[in-house]
């Protein structure tokens, strides 16, 4: 999983046509990622979920419950994959809660939660305990930061979690910017089919499901900077006016508005990791 295999999608779709695309896109069950938290306690440079500029504001879980419950039903209590993630996770007082109710709603699935990692330490033996009666997965990233590994490695171990690393032990974390042109001119049906995230990063975001986090969370940039990149409603599917799963699942294989914003042509790679200092031309 991870890049390696975001950049295999990419290339897989390069060699298809577009029919060809969406026929083995749309016999995929539905797999989707939250937001629990905004916000982030490491805040790296060119987050492409703009965490950084993000106020510290936390998903309800009441909402939570009644999106799951809805999706549930239209899927039949089924998922290929929930990941519950931010922002930062782990900084949700009510972590625990969230597993509990993915697990509740959606009995066949693999639930993984994506952190920075940095708190897993401090975690308390509730929170592991979750996880072992959900099987849910606990996903990690290793950034050039102190970490307490043998830690985190003791307590899975104990409560027999699942634990996954995003980046091996000798690997070195790096940043990838990926830019927004504000003029939305780029080719947004040639983006969609070349990009990986496109029914990958599936997004639930307040009863809406988005087929890229970009779009789903892109009202941080424009609130931060003071840009008006248009909300628009064709980014994402309603939950509740959504017919059947079915309708889903053919809407997030298609271009959406958003796609005309990303600047592709200009994505770099392998810049070193950084704390993010909030600037415009870490995004833009």
């Amino acid at each position: 999983m991870g890049l390696a295999y975001d950049l295999q999608v990419e290339a897989e779709r390069r060699k298809l046509n577009l029919e060809q695309s969406r026929t083995i896109e749309v016999r995929k069950k539905l797999k989707f990622e939250i937001h629990i938290t905004e916000h982030c306690n490491l805040n790296c440079k060119y987050c492409n979920h703009f965490s950084p500029l993000a106020k510290n504001t936390f998903l309800d879980v009441e909402e939570y419950e009644r999106d799951v419950k809805r999706l549930s039903e239209l899927f039949g209590g089924e998922m290929q994959q929930i990941k519950l993630l931010g922002g930062e996770p782990l900084l949700h007082p009510q972590i625990n809660e969230f597993i509990y109710l993915t697990r509740k709603y959606f009995p066949i699935g693999t639930i993984k939660i994506l952190t920075n990692g940095t708190l897993l330490p401090r975690m308390k033996d509730e929170f592991w305990k979750v996880c072992q009666d959900t099987n849910t997965i606990v996903y990690y990233t290793k950034y050039p930061i102190a970490l307490d590994v043998e830690k985190i490695n003791e307590q899975a171990k104990k409560y027999q979690v699942p634990l996954e690393v995003f980046n091996m032990e000798d690997n070195i974390k790096t940043l990838i910017h990926e830019p927004i042109d504000l003029s939305g001119k780029q080719n947004a049906k040639k983006n969609f089919y070349d990009c990986y995230r496109p029914n990958y990063c599936i997004t639930l975001k307040h009863g809406v499901i988005y087929t890229c986090h970009r779009a789903a969370h892109i009202h941080l940039l424009n609130e931060y900077f003071g840009e008006n990149i248009p909300l628009s409603a064709k980014n994402g599917i309603n939950i509740y006016e959504a017919k059947s799963g079915q309708e889903i699942l053919e809407y997030l294989i298609k271009p959406i508005p958003m796609c005309a914003y990303c600047d592709r042509e200009h994505i770099t790679t392998d810049h070193e990791w950084e704390i993010s200092k909030r600037e415009r031309s870490e995004f833009i």
